[in-house]
């Protein structure tokens, strides 16, 4: 897609059939980012400045920006191939999550209790090894300790070859309809369709709630040449600019509470307004917003030469988002435990971490065995 004037942005990508959209990459980094520093030092001050957008967090970014890429690329597959191998792809994709989720809980939950005990994780032994094996199995277990969203994303790429469908068939408003109407359904009835176990101690990311980020996503990617031509093209600097500065006013909304003086009852209203647990629609509202910001505002900073080499680094891990979050957790257990012996280090553990999960990924460490 030209910017405006002929010219093409450099970040543009073309949804491109032979370069990727390196703005995409760049945001899918700073989400996988807050993800370290929220997983290794969640109360440091440096884990605070990464989440100035207070109540958006990298989850929000990982579910839409899977589902954006999802819509974009494989609508080509469909376009330049058959559409049966291309859903035959995403259910292999799909696929390939969950036997990565069971093996993480194997590895990681099986020896709670034996090599380690942690408190909020669920142990084999007391639930009995047959219960243990069958509802990871079936995915009805879902621990904390970054082990709760994969299955979230084998059920949404698993039903996405019937999104794909609706929107080839010309009803993606049918599509955006459906979802949104589930989705204010969990407004009202936050645990409408969860099938996680009581031992995973709560649903962190009900799916029917979480599937609208996806299906926004979805949607967006698979029509991104028509947004593009239609509105952001014409008018990027206006759109740059209009969310920034809504964005910058819900920042300061949000953050400014004091004794004498706040916008709103933040005690009374952020539960409702920006809750995760359950996804609130004022949180995606937010994420939408700073998203759309994030973006636009990436495509812009790489025109500046002292900025590449940084935005380059972010874009990496976001081209490999998935071994970046898979070596995250291996990292994050020793990390999180070095804590217990060396407090002192503790405001430095988000920079440690993602400079460590960085050079893993630039030098494709364990790849063979690590999927991506």
């Amino acid at each position: 897609m030209a910017a405006p004037g002929g010219k093409r942005s450099p970040a543009d990508g073309d949804a491109g059939r032979n370069r990727r959209n390196m703005a995409i990459d760049v945001v899918r980094g700073y989400c996988i980012i807050l993800m370290i520093s929220s997983h290794v030092a969640a109360d440091s001050w440096t884990n605070q400045v990464l989440h100035f957008l207070r109540f958006v967090s990298g989850a929000e970014g990982f579910v839409f920006l899977a589902g954006f890429v999802v819509g974009m690329v494989y609508r080509r597959k469909i376009e330049t191939g058959s559409r049966l191998k291309a859903y035959a792809a995403l259910l292999r994709r799909a696929r390939l999550l969950y036997v990565t989720h069971c093996l993480m809980i194997l590895a990681l939950v099986g020896p709670n209790g034996l090599l380690w005990r942690y408190g909020d994780l669920p142990r084999p032994a007391t639930i009995g090894w047959g219960p243990f094996l069958w509802l990871t199995a079936t995915l009805q277990l879902q621990p904390g300790h970054m082990m709760n969203i994969l299955p979230l994303y084998v059920i949404l790429l698993a039903a996405a070859p019937l999104g794909f469908e609706l929107m080839r068939r010309r009803m993606t408003l049918l599509l955006l309809a459906a979802s949104g109407s589930v989705f204010v359904w969990t407004q009202y009835q936050p645990g409408a369709f969860s099938i996680v176990h009581e031992s995973s101690g709560g649903d962190a990311f009900p799916v029917a709630a979480w599937q609208f980020l996806f299906v926004l996503g979805m949607s967006g990617g698979y029509h991104v040449r028509w947004l593009r031509s239609t509105f952001v093209g014409p008018r990027r600097t206006a759109w740059r600019w209009g969310l920034g500065l809504a964005c910058a006013a819900l920042v300061i909304v949000v953050n400014v509470q004091t004794s004498g003086f706040e916008f709103y009852d933040h005690l009374r209203w952020d539960a409702t307004l920006w809750e995760r647990h359950p996804l609130r629609a004022g949180r995606v509202g937010y994420f939408l917003i700073s998203i759309g910001a994030i973006y636009l505002t990436a495509q812009a900073a790489m025109r500046y030469s002292f900025l590449v080499r940084p935005l380059r680094a972010m874009a990496l891990m976001g081209r490999n988002s998935l071994y970046c979050f898979l070596t995250h957790i291996v990292l994050a257990f020793p990390l999180v435990a070095l804590l217990g012996v060396a407090p002192r280090l503790y405001e430095f553990m988000p920079p440690i971490a993602v400079v460590i999960v960085y050079h893993l990924a630039k030098r494709q460490v364990g790849r063979p065995w690590i999927p991506n």
